[in-house]
């Protein structure tokens, strides 16, 4: 089986990690990011319209240190071990990174996490159905939305961005329950 995996917010902790940053560039305290729930699906106005400037400065300096979630490496390699590939999909580019595949490889290096192939675009959906991926996994409901009307199964890994929203789609909290939902399938 072919399992396309998201990075930020399923297999990485990034907007936790990014937050001390996001408070020094936007001269707010963390609490505030912290006391108001704010992620990536919800900055405030002011914050979105300077979101590309922020990533200029810090994404390639900060991003390949970020930590990931309890767990991932175990489990993916527990995946891996079954026989199926890992396809690494981001929605990540040049409007973000200088280079966002030289940048995300030295993450994912980092993090020791053994994947088959990475992919660096926002339209995850066509690259999901390009790939010809069994089963997609992001933190999106967005995203795991447009992948499911393609006829393909999806995990919404529960994030902040996304705990109070009502949605259909399969979720879980941890790596384990994904593991656990792979070999369902296996």
């Amino acid at each position: 089986m072919k399992i396309g995996v998201d990075i930020d917010d399923t297999m990485a902790d990034t907007f936790d990690y990014l937050m001390p940053y996001i408070a020094e560039f936007f001269e707010i305290d963390i609490k505030y990011l912290k006391d108001n729930n704010i992620s990536y699906s919800n900055l405030p106005k002011e914050m979105k319209e300077r979101e590309l400037e922020f990533a200029k400065k810090y994404y390639d300096k900060v991003i390949p240190n970020t930590p990931f979630k309890p767990k991932v490496v175990e489990y993916i390699d527990k995946i891996k071990a079954l026989g199926h590939e890992i396809i690494v999909i981001t929605a990540r580019d040049k409007t973000l990174y200088t280079d966002e595949y030289k940048t995300t490889i030295k993450e994912l290096k980092n993090n020791n996490i053994d994947y088959d192939k990475l992919i660096c675009n926002f339209d995850k959906a066509k690259v999901c159905k390009n790939e010809k991926i069994d089963l997609f996994i992001d933190d999106s409901i967005a995203n795991c939305k447009k992948v499911n009307k393609l006829g393909i199964e999806t995990i919404l890994f529960n994030s902040k961005a996304n705990k109070n929203d009502k949605t259909d789609l399969y979720r879980v909290d941890s790596w384990k329950d994904i593991y656990e939902k792979v070999k369902e399938r296996h």
